[in-house]
């Protein structure tokens, strides 16, 4: 005679189980958050070999800008690759980007797509075209850890952007800081001059790319550059966040948080970040700012290495 498992034994193998799943669980989603990460670092190290082939066609002439305006600042500054953006499903709302058609980008258009999705067309592709969507999957652009709209913590917004690079068309922004609120800010002509902040903008990136390639970063995800805009530690796309860090008998610091970045030289690292004291750190440098009378930009700050190139002679027209 089989001898059936008492009531008490099956609550104990039950209670076991979820003793057991409950230390699991933590392990398999840190190793889930960790293969997104990778793979996010697998999408900025493509992206830094079209860099690398833009610069070598472009002579170290950085995509900061479209039509050496503000809004074309503001459009080739930040998106220098991905797919032009799109309208919120089931409504006429449009990111402002996308709204315009001065501004919106053709697919072909933002400059690191002419490497990376070189099939890309030429003209502005509406919604009702067949091509529409199909012109949208440009999955190198795609972080897998993107979430949200809302740079400031990556959570979704109320409005239905299910993800930067849904509707911006990128995960991933460029460091654009210093060219807004130091190269437009400081030089932008008058009315019906040539403009020369742009040739001062690529005459200090040149000084990096001389000077400091592995250090100073160019693109980044979303969270990380608003944290410099901010100085105020933001959590990363990949969610690794300490709010607060205990310094011993000095207290307790400010947060740390860990972001991918793509850097000059081509390479990309996930690097722990406190942007609270400025925009320097260990292995990264990124030159912000968030106004041209920013006292912690290097372009105000005597002290600050780059300072220097405050006044730096712009390169030739090209």
């Amino acid at each position: 005679m089989r001898r059936a498992f008492t009531l008490i034994e099956l609550l104990v193998v039950v209670a076991i189980i979820a003793l057991l799943m409950s230390l699991l669980m933590p392990a398999l989603r840190g190793a889930r958050d960790q293969g997104k990460m990778v793979r996010c670092l697998s999408n900025l190290r493509q992206i830094g070999g079209a860099q690398a082939i833009y610069f070598s066609e472009e002579r170290d002439w950085f995509p900061f800008n479209r039509h050496d305006n503000e809004a074309g600042t503001q459009m080739h500054a930040v998106f220098f690759g991905g797919h032009p953006g799109r309208r919120v499903p089931g409504t006429t709302r449009e990111w402002w980007g996308y709204a315009e058609p001065y501004n919106r980008n053709k697919p072909n258009e933002r400059p690191f797509n002419r490497v990376l999705y070189p099939d890309l067309p030429d003209w502005d592709v509406q919604p009702d075209e067949p091509l529409y969507d199909i012109v949208r999957h440009v999955p190198v652009y795609e972080c897998p850890g993107d979430q949200g709209m809302d740079g400031w913590s990556n959570v979704p917004d109320i409005a239905g952007f299910s993800s930067r690079y849904r509707y911006v068309g990128t995960s991933y922004v460029s460091n654009y800081l210093f060219v807004r609120y130091w190269a437009y800010d400081y030089f932008k002509p008058p009315t019906g001059r040539t403009p020369a902040w742009l040739s001062r903008a690529n005459a200090y990136l040149r000084e990096q790319i001389n000077r400091d390639p592995s250090r100073f970063m160019i693109i980044t995800e979303d969270p990380f550059l608003r944290s410099q805009f901010t100085y105020t530690p933001l959590r990363g796309v990949h969610r690794n966040f300490q709010p607060f860090v205990n310094l011993g008998s000095q207290g307790v610091g400010p947060g740390f948080a860990r972001h991918n970045m793509l850097f000059l030289d081509g390479h990309a690292a996930n690097m722990l970040a406190d942007t609270s004291q400025g925009t320097w750190g260990r292995g990264w440098k990124s030159a912000g700012g968030n106004r041209k009378d920013d006292p912690r930009a290097w372009w105000n700050n005597p002290l600050d290495p780059d300072y220097r190139f405050r006044d730096i002679t712009p390169l030739p027209r090209r």
